[in-house]
């Protein structure tokens, strides 16, 4: 696996490439102190995954994210910043980011926020999802309890739930005592009533709907 680290901190980007190197002892990592190093690296070298600082000199990460899908669109990119403001994780789904990972998580969090993005999970903030750190949704959000109002069944809504709080399939299976099977074909019709074909692409849709579904029940 070629891993390629944007960020103009020199300190702060040998830091992560120690810790990614750690991590993925098989995989090598490529700094880069600017998009235009990044694209270089990436027209040499085939790339798996991309870390992108949002704060750069000159150009801002979403910029950044830009250029990188639109020179390497199966390229997994994903935003790695101090800031977690609800926009701009939004925004960098939007643009085809798999994930936006705050630099406050811990080493553990780290590690299983990578997990998720390599799994093809993508991986938000808690306060983008919760609506703000203190829990309450964004101005202008609907809190949505009634299946119906978004056209699935009971059994839809509730992977739904689950699936915006960042689980994978084998959770939300195990979490509602189905099998994995049975996740996967709950969530082609939901895919098909939001008009979307990937989790990330289902997260900003319920996003931009103003839509709060609140954190699932356990046994639910």
């Amino acid at each position: 696996m070629n891993i390629l680290l944007i960020d103009d901190h020199f300190c702060a980007r040998e830091g992560v490439a120690l810790l990614l190197q750690q991590m993925l002892p098989d995989a090598q990592v490529f700094e880069a102190h600017s998009v235009e190093t990044g694209l270089a690296i990436g027209g040499t070298t085939r790339l798996n995954l991309a870390l992108l600082d949002v704060q750069l000199p000159g150009k801002n990460g979403l910029e950044g994210l830009a250029e990188l899908k639109a020179a390497f669109p199966d390229l997994c990119v994903v935003m790695f910043s101090g800031l977690e403001d609800r926009e701009l994780v939004f925004e960098a789904l939007r643009l085809g980011a798999m994930g936006f990972i705050p630099k406050s998580l811990s080493r553990q969090e780290f590690a299983a926020a990578l997990q998720d993005v390599l799994a093809g999970r993508p991986y938000l903030p808690a306060s983008a999802v919760a609506g703000g750190s203190s829990g309450l949704p964004v101005p202008g959000a609907r809190w949505v309890a009634d299946p119906r109002e978004l056209g699935l069944t009971p059994r839809e809504f509730e992977v739904l739930r689950w699936l915006v709080q960042g689980k994978g399939n084998k959770d939300i299976a195990k979490r509602l005592g189905v099998s994995e099977q049975t996740v996967k074909n709950h969530l082609r019709p939901i895919f098909h009533k939001f008009g979307v074909a990937r989790r990330a692409e289902l997260v900003v849709k319920v996003f931009e709907r103003g839509i709060v579904l609140g954190a699932p029940e356990v046994g639910n």
